[in-house]
């Protein structure tokens, strides 16, 4: 009986344990639910591409290229300006 237990024991320290990362990447995976993904700090939910909730910080974007003519990308309320050198739609800061 007290071999079985120490085995037991044994058995359970020789298991490595799961780094947080490791933790954190399954679980920013493992959601399902845009609000619940944003919710958590370490996750991201990337709805454009429909690849669900990614792990780490969500990705710098250029939040006028979205705009494709000059008029859409003047009238923008998201401080918008088109660029003739980059003949597309760009932040005026």
């Amino acid at each position: 009986m007290r071999f079985t237990i120490f085995a037991f024991l044994l058995a359970l320290l020789a298991i490595p344990p799961a780094t947080s990362a490791q933790a954190e990447k399954v679980r920013c995976s493992a959601i399902r639910d845009s609000a619940m993904c944003v919710s958590e700090p370490s996750c991201w939910y990337d709805a454009v591409n429909n690849k669900g909730c990614l792990d780490g910080p969500r990705p710098a974007e250029n939040r006028c290229a979205v705009h494709r003519s000059q008029s859409t990308c003047d009238t923008s309320s998201l401080g918008c300006m088109w660029s003739a050198d980059e003949d597309g739609c760009v932040p005026k800061n």
